[in-house]
């Protein structure tokens, strides 16, 4: 139940600070597909590391949601390692937005980031967004 309390909360605190996170090229900006994408992480204790996914389309979509994603850790040498190999994330269909979370359990005292895929497919068409988030040091 402290798990499922954790992920409710961390999901309302996502749509309420949810913003666009686009890359910072200006022609990366447009897109007729997103109209945003990100994600928020938790502390859940003991080593774990809670994980919510949102993204919204510009419209109905065929599908929309994570492709796949990895969990990195930053190393002794201030460098990040895959330490999670790639995970297939989850999809929506028919949906103008999609949120789902997971658990990912790692070691407590170290710092973790994730790189996700996001994926849209609309009107025949369909387009990706690489995303990497801010870190957390797990308690």
């Amino acid at each position: 139940m402290k798990k499922l309390t954790s992920l409710a909360l961390v999901i309302m605190l996502l749509c309420v600070s949810m913003y666009p996170c686009f890359a910072e090229t200006p022609s990366a900006r447009s897109s007729n597909y997103f109209h945003s994408y990100g994600t928020a992480m938790g502390d859940a204790g003991n080593g774990i590391l809670s994980i919510t996914f949102h993204c919204v389309g510009m419209g109905i979509c065929s599908e929309l949601g994570v492709a796949n994603y990895t969990v990195e850790r930053l190393n002794e040498n201030g460098r990040w390692e895959n330490v999670s190999g790639f995970l297939n994330g989850q999809t929506g269909t028919n949906t103008a937005s999609y949120t789902f979370g997971r658990y990912f359990y790692g070691v407590s005292g170290e710092t973790y980031r994730l790189c996700v895929t996001f994926l849209c497919v609309m009107n025949g068409g369909a387009e990706t967004k690489a995303y990497t988030s801010g870190s957390i040091t797990l308690d």
